[in-house]
């Protein structure tokens, strides 16, 4: 099949990881795919054969999102693909729109945000509620058993052509030693370092990391993104006299995550909401010790099958980073337990898995009957 996936931005981001993923199995599977980015907003996918830019900087008020919804449409009916899988909110909503111009009815949305009632994002649940209902697009993928709970109450005719893919989560080919690691990021040597990864915006709360490294005087601490709470990051460490602990080493490609993750010690995870957290399951995948706030989605991800924990949650702010952290540096015993049940994941998330869930949409028969129920694609 001729596939085109649909994204907002070009960054590294964690919905841009599963694109990636799934556009690789499916090539690996027969499928021709590329995928197409609204706007490029970093260059980290600029050097991609398979990637695509409608408009090649972000959007300026509504003048420049009509001329990338426009732009879209227009790619996608030249482009004529099979199918178009789209992810995030505006991607769904443009993406389907643009694909039933080109005349494109086998649509795959993905539901990486959860419902929203305020704002633009609001509006654009209201529109996507109205689109699923109305089956505009014939298949709605959702991506952990929670985020499946947060349309409980959409219509029978949206949920119905709802499927759960549970996010597959890349493991490392070999694992890098820790002080080449460092040296290549110019991370120091001899000192405890957390990491976390994820775009430095508020809901990501690096913020309380930052007040953790400052209340932890024997720590490290280094992040690896961009995003608007960069400054505030910065001026907050400054103002505790923590800045010489920091190291932020901006935006890391997928093709060199795994190198970051690899000079860490441990993981920690601060985030306020989610609906699957790839990156922290990535994290303890590679064989990290994570710690990450206790929000329900993070209990069920990062738990294995035979139901051991394989991260440490604690409470989403400063206080619980500090007392999780310091857990993990007087427990040796605990790190090591929870980063050999962290390891375990790996099968249950395995991007294999995940790329044969959506194939199994793509299917004429699914197509034909309007919804496939995968229960065999889901994790326990």
């Amino acid at each position: 099949m001729k596939i085109v996936q649909v994204q907002t931005q070009a960054e590294a981001g964690g919905a841009q990881r599963i694109s990636d993923m799934v556009g690789e199995g499916l090539r690996a599977r027969g499928h021709q795919i590329r995928t197409v980015f609204m706007y490029r907003k970093t260059d980290v996918y600029d050097r991609d054969p398979h990637a695509d830019f409608i408009l090649t900087e972000p959007p300026r008020g509504l003048p420049g999102q009509m001329r990338a919804a426009i732009g879209l449409a227009r790619y996608l009916r030249a482009e004529r693909p099979n199918a178009v899988i789209t992810f995030q909110h505006y991607g769904n909503v443009f993406g389907t729109i643009g694909a039933r111009l080109a005349g494109t009815s086998m649509i795959i949305a993905n539901q990486s945000g959860a419902p929203q009632t305020r704002g633009v994002r609001g509006i654009l649940t209201k529109i996507d509620k109205l689109m699923g209902t109305l089956g505009l697009y014939h298949a709605n993928v959702v991506n952990s058993r929670w985020t499946e709970t947060q349309f409980a109450t959409f219509p029978e005719a949206y949920r119905r052509r709802t499927s759960r893919i549970d996010h597959g989560v890349p493991a490392p080919s070999h694992r890098m030693e820790k002080t080449a690691a460092r040296a290549a990021l110019g991370l120091p040597q001899d000192v405890w370092l957390a990491v976390s990864s994820g775009r430095m915006a508020p809901s990501k709360n690096q913020i309380a990391l930052v007040g953790a490294l400052a209340r932890l005087p024997g720590i490290h601490l280094a992040i690896a993104g961009t995003g608007p709470e960069w400054d505030a990051i910065v001026a907050l460490a400054e103002s505790h006299g923590a800045k010489d602990r920091l190291h932020l080493v901006g935006e890391v490609p997928p093709s060199r995550i795994f190198e970051f993750l690899a000079a860490g010690d441990a993981y920690a995870f601060a985030s306020t909401t989610e609906t699957f957290g790839l990156a922290a399951v990535e994290a303890a995948i590679s064989g990290l010790p994570v710690v990450t706030s206790n929000l329900p989605v993070m209990q069920e991800v990062l738990t294995t099958e035979d139901g051991e924990p394989a991260a440490l949650f604690v409470e989403a702010g400063t206080d619980g980073m500090v007392k999780g952290l310091a857990e993990i540096i007087a427990k040796p015993e605990l790190a090591a337990s929870l980063a050999a049940a962290g390891q375990r994941l790996k099968e249950q998330y395995s991007p294999a898995r995940m790329c044969a869930g959506y194939e199994a949409l793509l299917s004429p028969q699914s197509f034909s009957h309007g919804r496939n129920p995968i229960d065999h694609f889901q994790s326990a």
